[in-house]
């Protein structure tokens, strides 16, 4: 294993010297110092400007990382390998640090999400001429999480803290300049004509679809936990609508209640002269409270299927005994047995439903939904993407995950408690 590691190691090491000698003779062909360079990606990517100064004194420090590294890596393979695995590991993170400036700078190295691969082989090979076992699992399975965490930085992580960052800027889309502004974008909250609407709209929609799509997983679950026959075809007709498409669904769903020739009015109208219209306010909300709940709902029951399952059989046959019905077997042995599904469905519902998007538009066939059915999230997505003020969208999407934050706060708070006392 030492063997094949140290091969490994000494592989790496000649890849991490030539990627790094690219990397430093084109980050200083960006800057002047010499005149040609290995591999121009580099110098391809980047727009004009103050940035691209920037990035090049940066790839010039990146370039010196990798070199380092690999020398490292010849003169110190077993004496200093626990050192090698420090060093890589850093390297590893201002690897990730540089792809994310480049990508504000104007452009984006695709060829880095492979190369992330080098420093991550090198982190293997070093971990191999390591003597203590458990630390040398445990470098190789951070190695293993590492192009995940790659992933989720990059795409997720690292956008996110510049949109926090952004909220207190204004960002001119014209010259593309960034000014600080403090609270300005909050306070510009107050006479949004759609932010209040998108608001309440979304809270409204939170506070019915939660419970709604809560209860009808249970009742799915409960029905199709019996020794029925066809149980598992039936499930799966259950689970379908939370993997068709959602344009098809929305576009059947929108047929069946079209207040002229849908079935559902036209069943209403033997009952009522004027069925409602469940595309206008205020029936549009409702309308896509249902859709969703409708279309979740298969997804949780698996959920509460799993839960249901997990409950010993002994505890049902013992309250026979007592001579307990099926209400006061569900009130006192299933739902307090379901408690921490329950906890973790609510979570995950309450997430799902504040950032609720497509639906609305499906429902609504439109980008630019009226006060009566628009939400934050399309709020956000409006004041960035049509308007072009990412700065004021940013602020609005801090306050919406404020907003998310203190309510899931909450919920851990409540279980903690119900868990405690119960």
């Amino acid at each position: 294993m030492e063997l094949r590691g140290s091969l490994l190691l000494k592989v790496v090491c000649v890849l991490c010297i030539i990627l790094g000698l690219s990397e430093l003779i084109s980050g200083l062909a960006v800057l002047g110092v010499v005149g040609f360079v290995i591999f121009p990606w580099f110098d391809a990517i980047l727009s004009t400007g103050g940035w691209q100064i920037i990035i090049a004194a940066v790839g010039v420090v990146f370039g010196l990382s990798y070199v380092t590294l690999g020398v490292l890596g010849f003169l110190f393979e077993k004496s200093r390998a626990t050192l090698l695995v420090y060093l890589c590991s850093g390297v590893f993170v201002f690897h990730v640090a540089f792809m994310a400036a480049s990508f504000f700078a104007g452009g984006f190295i695709y060829v880095s999400i492979l190369l992330l691969s080098i420093p991550i082989l090198y982190l293997v090979g070093a971990s191999q001429a390591i003597a203590n076992r458990k630390l040398r699992n445990t470098i190789v399975a951070y190695s293993f999480i590492a192009p995940n965490l790659v992933g989720f930085s990059i795409f997720t992580l690292i956008p996110m803290g510049f949109a926090l960052a952004l909220a207190f800027m204004q960002w001119n889309i014209a010259d593309n300049s960034i000014s600080f502004v403090g609270l300005a974008n909050f306070m510009r909250m107050r006479t949004d004509h759609l932010f209040w609407p998108s608001l309440r709209n979304t809270i409204y929609f939170t506070a019915a679809s939660v419970p709604l799509t809560m209860a009808f997983s249970l009742g799915l679950a409960l029905l199709l936990n019996q020794r029925i026959r066809g149980r598992a075809i039936f499930r799966s007709i259950m689970f379908f609508p939370h993997v068709a498409s959602m344009i098809a669904m929305a576009a059947v769903w929108n047929q069946i209640f079209h207040p002229s020739w849908g079935p559902v009015n036209q069943f209403l109208m033997h009952f009522m002269e004027s069925p409602p219209r469940w595309t206008v306010h205020p029936w549009i909300l409702p309308n896509i409270i249902f859709f969703t709940a409708w279309r979740n709902m298969g997804y949780y029951m698996i959920i509460y299927l799993a839960g249901l399952q997990g409950i010993p059989e002994e505890l049902y046959e013992a309250a026979s005994i007592d001579g307990a019905g099926k209400w006061n077997k569900f009130r006192y042995i299933t739902w307090p047995q379901l408690r921490f599904v329950t906890f973790f469905v609510s979570v995950l519902l309450t997430i799902m439903s504040f950032r609720i998007f497509d639906p609305v538009i499906m429902i609504t066939n439109s980008e630019n939904p009226g006060s009566s059915s628009t939400m934050m999230v399309i709020h956000v997505f409006r004041v960035a993407f049509i308007n072009w003020d990412f700065g004021y969208a940013s602020a609005v999407a801090l306050v919406l995950l404020a907003l998310v934050l203190t309510i899931t706060i909450v919920q851990f708070v409540m279980q903690k408690r119900y868990q405690r006392d119960y």
